[in-house]
């Protein structure tokens, strides 16, 4: 009953508990879902698709777990504007993995690393770093994202990552090697090839290649925006097989297509 004694709609209260459980960033699992509301998962999953299809969830690509939508986000916050690129990246990253067989990730800059949004990857059945998860932080200099960010950005953003890491350089010995010897040459090729590439001793994790290593390799290219360069999708496949050359030759132009097309259409978007 409401408070002036008018019955309520019980199908509409049950998706206002299943919409107070979710969070804007960190995901939350269906079975912790149905653990919290007690409610069958046939009627949970009836509830959450009605609320994807509402635009007020959804559920990431990547981990499958679900999520507020954008909309849930505070306004104005850097976090929104993650959670709603995101949301726009995911079915043309889907798009362009069964295009190319090949996965990617969506990765935003966010204090002083490039962050994971979102990933095609679960959809390709490539084995899968067991440290990465929506939110991973990846490292600006030895990652194909990262170069990428850093080759296009604004002079200003640059200066203050060069800045931020002259007074706490990197932890990861090959990182810092990177930037002090490397780095104007490695951004000065990105910018004049159009697209960045993974260091050779990176094993995409913030540890030494020495200690994690997820035999990955991949090309990179910023997500074009109104606002900047805030964001960069890449290609990512098994090293050993030594594709590189290969997967820029037939797969660069549909990267580039699809960075711009999500730029554009988180240009085209309201804010919310």
């Amino acid at each position: 009953m409401s408070s002036d004694g008018s019955p309520s709609i019980r199908a509409l209260e049950r998706g206002i508990e299943v919409l107070r459980l979710l969070r804007t960033h960190e995901g939350t699992e269906l079975r912790a879902l149905h653990a919290a509301t007690g409610l069958p998962k046939p009627t949970l999953l009836r509830i959450l698709h009605t609320l994807e299809r509402g635009g007020l969830a959804r559920r990431s690509m990547f981990d499958g777990q679900w999520r507020r939508a954008a909309v849930w986000a505070p306004p104005h916050a850097a976090s929104a504007a993650d959670q709603r690129l995101a949301e726009i990246a995911a079915p043309k990253l889907v798009a362009l993995q069964r295009s190319v067989l090949w996965p990617s990730d969506l990765l935003v800059y966010r204090d002083f690393a490039m962050v994971l949004a979102e990933s095609s990857r679960r959809l390709s059945g490539l084995a899968m770093n067991p440290r990465y998860h929506v939110g991973y932080r990846v490292d600006l200099f030895l990652s194909a994202p990262g170069r990428a960010w850093l080759a296009f950005c604004t002079e200003a953003e640059r200066a203050a990552v060069m800045a931020h890491f002259r007074a706490q350089p990197p932890a990861n010995p090959r990182s810092a090697a990177v930037f002090v010897n490397e780095l104007d040459a490695i951004l000065e090729q990105t910018r004049r090839q159009g697209y960045a590439v993974r260091d050779a001793i990176f094993g995409g994790s913030e540890a030494a290649m020495s200690e994690f290593d997820d035999g990955l390799d991949a090309i990179a290219v910023p997500v074009p925006m109104a606002t900047g360069m805030h964001a960069a999708i890449n290609l990512v496949w098994p090293r050993r097989y030594d594709l590189r050359a290969k997967v820029v030759e037939a797969h660069l132009r549909e990267l580039i297509a699809t960075a711009e097309a999500i730029g554009h259409a988180f240009d085209a978007a309201p804010a919310g």
